[in-house]
């Protein structure tokens, strides 16, 4: 996994992922999202979560699916055991009532064989939301008033 930005004028930062799938991937991965807001110099959880099935979560709109689905070319579940490249994934959007601007995103992958569920997968990402305002330079000739 690797986060980069793609310019300096570009202040959004994208990730690449490459996966390696040993075993098909559909509504047997589940996906929890759990958000902590940076507060008094730590992270302390928030009311906000998100959990999904992976096929309900990579649906256009989804605020993290949208970008996933982008990267693997529109392919729609389930996904084949394979190797898949995600490349250039942001998330386009943000709501504009979020709680806070600064934290953590703590995101468990889980699998279910055999009516067992386990968690695979467990990983974080910090995050800080800017608001971004592009500013055009306008220069326009001044030049001092004439008399007649």
């Amino acid at each position: 996994m690797v986060s980069k930005r793609l310019s300096r004028e570009d202040p959004r930062h994208f990730l690449d992922m490459q996966i390696y799938l040993m075993v098909t991937a559909a509504d047997n991965f589940a996906l929890d999202f759990y958000f902590y807001q940076f507060l008094t110099n730590r992270y302390q959880p928030s009311f906000v979560e998100m959990h999904f099935k992976l096929c309900d979560m990579l649906q256009p709109g989804n605020i993290f699916g949208s970008s996933m689905l982008v990267a693997l070319g529109d392919q729609r579940c389930p996904y084949p055991p394979g190797i898949y490249d995600l490349r250039n994934m942001t998330i386009p959007f943000v709501p504009k009532n979020f709680p806070f601007t600064k934290g953590r995103i703590y995101c468990n992958i889980s699998f279910t064989e055999g009516g067992v569920t386990r968690v695979i997968i467990r990983g974080s990402i910090d995050l800080e939301l800017k608001t971004w305002h592009k500013i055009s330079k306008i220069t326009r000739n001044v030049s001092a008033p004439t008399r007649n």
